[in-house]
């Protein structure tokens, strides 16, 4: 399955279509491989950005840019 997922940009549009749907606020693709996750989508947004990179280095750094649910 994660190979249809990195191969497909259809069925990553169809995963990154049901998180925007329910209001899911990360899609994160993770091969299973132990290799870094792709947030593919964030906030409302598309995104490439990998986890382990400049944007975010880890995954605190993904759950950091959350909105607040109490505010």
């Amino acid at each position: 399955m994660s190979r249809v997922f990195a191969r497909s940009a259809r069925v990553r549009e169809v995963f990154t279509g049901l998180t925007a749907a329910v209001g899911g606020v990360c899609c994160l693709f993770d091969t299973g491989d132990g290799g870094p996750e792709q947030v593919c989508r964030l906030n409302g947004a598309p995104s490439r950005e990998m986890v382990s990179g400049p944007v975010f280095p880890g995954l605190a750094a993904v759950v950091a840019t959350w909105p607040d649910p109490g505010r």
